[in-house]
C-alpha cells in the first residue's frame, strides 16, 4: 500500500463526515468539524508550500488578510457571505504571489523569517487603522443578513473537501516533481529546466488563497476580529504541527494530522485548562517527539503497522527531468 492508495480510504471518511455532521450532528460535533475542517486546509496550505522547500513561519499572515478582507467586505460593501470569500482568495492570492517576488532569492531560514515579519507588519497595521479595522480593540460583522450556520458550516467542509482535490491534482502534475526538485536543491533543480520563481509564485498564490479563505470563513463564524485574533501566532504553529505530526510531503498527512492535534487540543484543554499556554507546550512536546521518533508521521507509522514502505520515494515515481519541465521525450 503506498501512501497515495492510503490517501483516498482516509479522504473518502473524512469528506463524508464532514459534509453530514454539519447538518445532523450534535453541536459539539458540529463545532469539532468545523475546527477539523479549518485545520486541514490550513495545513494542506502549509504543507503544499514545504513540498516546494518553502517553510513558512507566518501563515497567519494569510488567515489574518481573509478575515479582515471578509469582515470590512461585509460591513463596508455589504457584501454576502460568498461574495466576501472571494475577496478573501483573491487577498490572499495576491498577497502569496507578491511575498513570492519579493523573496524570489531567499531560502531557508531567511524565507521563513520573512514571512513571519509579513505577518507580524499586517498586525501592526490593523492596530495602526482604528476607522477601518478597529484597531486593537477589534470589530464586530456587522451584516444585516447572516447565511446561517448551517450554511456557515457547510462552507468550511466544503472548502476541506476542494484542498484535498486541489493537493491530489498537484501531486499528480508536472508540478510535484519541480517541487521535489527545488526542495532538494532550488539551484541544481534549474539544470533540470525549472524556473524556480515561477513555480514560488505559483504554489504560494495557491497557498495563500486557501489560507485566507479560511480566515475569510472563520470571521463569519465568530462574527467578531482583532489583531490578536487574525494574526495569532497558535494559527502558524498548529498548520506547522498538523502535517508533520501527520506526515509531511504527503496526501492523507495533513488530515491525519489535523485531526490528531483538534484532539490534543481539546484532551489538553479539558486536563490543563487551568494552565495558560498549555496546549503549546503539548503540542511542543509531541513534536519533539515526531521528529525524534516517528520522522514520517502518523501515516508513516501506519504503513509499518501494515509492513509497507512509508518512504515518499518508495510511493513515487522516480524525478524525471522531462516529467518535471512538460517536455516531451526524445
Amino acid at each position: 500500500m503506498s501512501t497515495r492508495s492510503l490517501a483516498i480510504p482516509v479522504w473518502a471518511v473524512c469528506a463524508l463526515v464532514l459534509l453530514l455532521v454539519p447538518a445532523y450532528g450534535s453541536p459539539t460535533f458540529v463545532d469539532l468539524a468545523f475546527r477539523t475542517a479549518s485545520l486541514i486546509v490550513l495545513a494542506i496550505s502549509w504543507n503544499l508550500m514545504a513540498s516546494a522547500g518553502l517553510i513558512s513561519l507566518g501563515h497567519s499572515a494569510f488567515f489574518g488578510l481573509g478575515g479582515y478582507v471578509g469582515i470590512l467586505s461585509a460591513n463596508l460593501l455589504g457584501a454576502p457571505f460568498w461574495l466576501s470569500l472571494v475577496g478573501a482568495v483573491i487577498a490572499g492570492t495576491l498577497l502569496g504571489s507578491g511575498l513570492a517576488l519579493i523573496t524570489g532569492r531567499m531560502r531557508g531560514i531567511y524565507f521563513a523569517i520573512t514571512t513571519l515579519a509579513a505577518s507580524e507588519g499586517l498586525r501592526v497595521i490593523a492596530v495602526m487603522l482604528p476607522d477601518l479595522t478597529g484597531g486593537a480593540k477589534g470589530a464586530y460583522l456587522k451584516a444585516a443578513t447572516f447565511p446561517g450556520v448551517l450554511a456557515i458550516n457547510l462552507a468550511m467542509s466544503l472548502v476541506a473537501v476542494a484542498a484535498c482535490i486541489i493537493a491530489w491534482m498537484v501531486s499528480r502534475s508536472r508540478f510535484h516533481y519541480a517541487f521535489r526538485a527545488m526542495r532538494a536543491n532550488e539551484a541544481a533543480s534549474q539544470m533540470l529546466g525549472i524556473f524556480p520563481l515561477k513555480y514560488r509564485t505559483a504554489i504560494m498564490a495557491l497557498s495563500g488563497g486557501m489560507a485566507s479563505l479560511v480566515g475569510g470563513v472563520e470571521v463569519w463564524h465568530g462574527g467578531y476580529l482583532d489583531p490578536a485574533v487574525a494574526f495569532d501566532l497558535h494559527i502558524t504553529i498548529t498548520s506547522q504541527i498538523a502535517p508533520i505530526l501527520g506526515g509531511i510531503y504527503t496526501l492523507s498527512g495533513p488530515i491525519l494530522g489535523a485531526i490528531a492535534t483538534v484532539f490534543l487540543g481539546d484532551a489538553t484543554r479539558i486536563a490543563l485548562g487551568h494552565l495558560q499556554g498549555a496546549s503549546l507546550l503539548v503540542f511542543g512536546l509531541v513534536l519533539v517527539f515526531c521528529v525524534l521518533y516517528l520522522p514520517q508521521g502518523i501515516q508513516g507509522g501506519l504503513l509499518r503497522m501494515l509492513g509497507k514502505r512509508p518512504s515518499e520515494a518508495a510511493a513515487e515515481p522516480k524525478l524525471s527531468p522531462t516529467v518535471a519541465t512538460g517536455a516531451a521525450k526524445p
